[in-house]
C-alpha cells in the first residue's frame, strides 16, 4: 500500500485529484514500488515558475519539477519518494501542441516526474534518456491501454 498525497491549487474539473491518485497508483504498481509515499501538487503557471526560479535558477514556466527525498524516517511505514509539481495550464497547452489528449499529458508528466524521483535523468547522456524515456512510453501506454479497455478517457 503506497500513500499519495495530493495539492491541488487550481481548479479544473478534467484532472481530478482521484484521477491523479489512481494514475499514481498505476505508475508506482508499473514500477512495482509498494510502501512509498509520495506527494504531488497541481498548480498553475506563475507558481510552477517561481518554483523553478528558485530552485532550477530558470525563471520561467515548466510541465513538471521532482524533487526527490528518498529516504525512511526511523518507525514511518513508508519511504518517501519526494514531491512532483504539475503546471495544469501548461500541461494542457503542451497536450494540445502534440496532439495528445489532457489526461494523456497530465499521466506523462507525472510518470516523468516520479521517474525523477527514483533517478532517472535525461540530461545526463543520450544513453540515459532513451533508458528514462522507454520506460516512461511504456508505462503510459500501459495505463493509457488499460484506461481503454476500461473504458475510461
Amino acid at each position: 500500500m503506497n500513500r499519495i498525497l495530493i495539492s491541488k491549487d487550481i481548479y479544473d474539473r478534467k484532472i481530478t485529484k482521484k484521477f491523479v491518485k489512481q494514475t499514481a497508483q498505476k505508475i508506482l504498481k508499473e514500477l512495482k514500488l509498494d510502501n512509498v509515499e509520495l506527494s504531488i501538487t497541481l498548480t498553475d503557471n506563475e507558481n510552477i515558475r517561481q518554483i523553478n526560479r528558485q530552485w532550477r535558477k530558470k525563471d520561467k514556466p515548466t510541465d513538471v519539477l521532482s524533487f526527490p527525498i528518498d529516504e525512511k524516517p526511523p518507525g514511518y511505514k513508508y519511504r518517501i519518494l519526494g514531491d512532483v509539481i504539475i503546471s495544469l495550464p501548461f500541461a494542457k497547452k503542451q497536450a494540445e501542441e502534440i496532439g495528445i489528449s489532457y489526461q494523456e499529458e497530465v499521466i506523462r508528466l507525472l510518470t516523468h516526474g516520479i521517474l525523477h524521483l527514483l533517478g532517472y535523468d535525461h540530461e545526463v547522456c543520450p544513453a540515459e534518456a532513451k533508458k528514462m524515456f522507454d520506460l516512461q512510453d511504456r508505462i503510459v501506454d500501459r495505463i493509457i491501454s488499460s484506461q481503454t479497455q476500461q473504458g475510461v478517457s
